[in-house]
């Protein structure tokens, strides 16, 4: 092994123990931290990745969030939990945590993934969860609940719907596209899972320049108005003057 291979590991050791120190968790198991930021494209390496990972911390992560909601607003109704829920763990905010601990520069590729997709929103928030999937298998849901709470909760904040008090999702997506030109929103029902008496929908909500968000539900209707607040959220993010 030369003594540049040497330097690497020590150095990227280094940065995943300042990393550890910015997510609040010590790791007993810094190898786990270290496969939650390598990317599948450094397979022919030999290296395990982080997809493994990330499905766990997506699974720990919609727990986590539900219970903390739960917990934190007792009068709120299970729809707009739901709805809550999913805004919080859809890939904008883990896009903006990603970015908050510069996750992307201790990302490990291999030559299979292009410089540019690098920093996108779903690779991003596919790294929040693995992270995330990590903290849980080295300390446990009491860790994985205190990332969540640092790093997630905090966000709730910026779910306040930039309309009028009253007005739901649908209404506010239809009037920020009439303002801003983008035509009437169309609703797709994308899939729908499980028992009769438990299905969940899943709705595309879209403009007409292509951008769109998805939603899940019980109905199509709650899985339209997640879907509508996700899009919202999304367009006002990416047309700062909107609130104008």
């Amino acid at each position: 092994m030369s003594e540049r291979t040497h330097e690497g590991k020590d150095a990227r050791r280094r940065a995943l123990r300042a990393l550890a120190k910015d997510l609040g968790h010590e790791f007993a198991d810094f190898d786990l931290l270290d496969r939650a930021l390598t990317h599948a494209s450094t397979g022919n390496d030999g290296k395990a990745n982080y997809e493994r990972l990330e499905f766990l911390g997506d699974a720990i992560l919609n727990f986590a969030v539900a219970d903390a909601l739960f917990r934190k607003t007792p009068e709120i109704p299970e729809g707009e939990l739901t709805e809550a829920r999913a805004l919080l763990v859809s890939r904008p905010p883990l896009a903006a945590i990603a970015r908050q601990l510069n996750l992307v520069n201790l990302l490990d590729v291999g030559k299979g993934l292009r410089e540019s997709e690098r920093g996108s929103e779903r690779i991003l928030a596919d790294l929040v969860e693995a992270v995330l999937g990590a903290i849980y298998i080295d300390g446990g849901i009491r860790a994985a609940r205190a990332f969540v709470k640092r790093f997630v909760l905090p966000r709730v904040a910026e779910l306040q719907p930039a309309e009028p008090a009253g007005i739901d999702a649908k209404t506010a997506l239809l009037h920020f596209c009439q303002r801003h030109k983008l035509g009437q929103p169309k609703y797709e029902l994308v899939e729908t899972t499980g028992l009769q008496h438990l299905q969940e929908f899943r709705v595309s909500a879209k403009v007409v320049d292509g951008r769109k968000a998805e939603g899940t539900g019980r109905n199509k209707r709650a899985a339209e108005k997640v879907a509508a607040q996700r899009l919202l959220t999304l367009l006002h993010a990416e047309s700062p003057a909107s609130s104008a």
